[in-house]
């Protein structure tokens, strides 16, 4: 009796479910090396392994470096050039955006704004209201070409535009590329060429000879069938790895952009929330303002009395006067000699000491030491005189 093994058993997996238990590139490479592999299964997983390591390439670099070497550097110039033209084309199509959408809402970009000129004239000109006629019609006519310059500027843009998507067209592209990859592949067929072996009985199919075999000779050289397929494939990734190249600036670009939104976002909360708390109110400011008068009143009032005060001193301060017969007290002896009187006598005069000198003038014997007493109406100032 035989027992028969289904073809979904665990214990003895199908090449399907053994390729849905890998990764994709994994999984295409069991299917198409399988023994029951059909040739069209066996290139369509080919094809699946190559193309998935274009799409994991992140960067233009990257997918230079998944091009086979002996075309990499033919086409890292090509590739390079397409981004730089992604590039162009996506920051035209944002300008064209940017156009439209101020023609619509009336706005006027700032690089496109036409100035209007303001004539000058005299002033009989100028009285007669007619300046002001000239100015108005001037004033229409760069309205006008104000409209008509953003017109243009769409137009404009609008073709460049178009001119980018023709050289980034699959026409365009390919052709530029396969001319690139047969330029190079005549170099490389020539030098890719793998000989035949013949003895006396028949062909050998490869280097590796068994046997005693003798009077081996090379019959023909024929192209390596590994590079003619290196090439064949590459002629059908061409157009993979160029629109890959394309998403690689086209996904940077958005991701800027939504970086770029974001923060408008951000600011414009923040301008919002700035609006709330410039609406009326007691503002920051006024509390400030007012917390500081209050502490700045109570210093003012001493300051005012402090200046009152010391105004009042200023004024009753004392002013010595100087001491004349008619205010001099009763004089007193000094402690250490006679005592001296205080004779009436006529000053010199300025010639030589002679003439007479002016009247109720005094002179004062040498004395030792004199002390006079003066008395003010507040207080008492001791003066001594040498």
């Amino acid at each position: 009796m035989s027992t028969s093994i289904p073809t979904n058993s665990t214990a003895h997996l199908s090449a399907h479910a053994q390729a849905r238990a890998l990764s994709p590139a994994l999984a295409a490479l069991s299917l198409g090396s399988g023994a029951g592999a059909s040739a069209a299964e066996s290139t369509a997983a080919s094809d699946f392994i190559r193309r998935q390591a274009y799409e994991k390439a992140n960067t233009v670099t990257e997918l230079i470096a998944t091009i086979p070497a002996n075309y990499r550097e033919a086409l890292g110039t090509e590739l390079r050039f397409i981004s730089d033209l992604t590039e162009k084309l996506v920051t035209a199509r944002s300008i064209h955006r940017k156009i439209e959408s101020a023609i619509a809402d009336g706005q006027i970009p700032s690089h496109l704004l036409l100035k209007v000129p303001e004539l000058q004239a005299c002033k009989e000109f100028r009285e007669s209201g007619k300046l002001q006629t000239v100015n108005q019609a001037v004033s229409k006519s760069i309205a006008a070409a104000q409209s008509a310059v953003m017109e243009t500027a769409l137009a404009g843009k609008q073709a460049e535009v178009e001119h980018l998507e023709g050289l980034l067209a699959r026409d365009s592209v390919i052709k530029r590329m396969s001319d690139l990859v047969l330029s190079r592949w005549g170099s490389i067929r020539d030098r890719s060429q793998i000989p035949t072996f013949t003895t006396s009985a028949s062909v050998i199919p490869s280097l590796h000879v068994t046997g005693n075999i003798t009077d081996i000779k090379v019959d023909s050289w024929v192209t390596n069938p590994t590079v003619v397929a290196e090439c064949n494939h590459l002629i059908e990734d061409l157009w993979p790895i160029a629109i890959r190249c394309m998403f690689i600036i086209e996904l940077r670009d958005a991701a800027l952009k939504q970086k770029i939104d974001k923060k408008k976002a951000v600011e414009k909360s923040a301008d919002v929330e700035m609006a709330d708390a410039t609406k009326p109110g007691p503002s920051i400011q006024s509390l400030v303002d007012k917390a500081v008068a209050g502490r700045v009143k109570p210093l003012v009032t001493q300051v005012q009395k402090l200046s009152v005060k010391s105004g009042k001193t200023a004024t009753k301060k004392p002013v010595a006067k100087k001491a004349t017969s008619s205010a001099a007290p009763p004089k007193k002896p000094s402690a250490g000699g006679p005592k001296k009187t205080v004779s009436k006598t006529t000053k010199p005069s300025g010639k030589g000491g002679k003439g007479k000198g002016k009247a109720g003038t005094y002179s004062v014997a040498p004395l030792p030491s004199l002390t006079l007493y003066s008395l003010s109406h507040h207080n008492r100032q001791l003066i001594t005189c040498s």
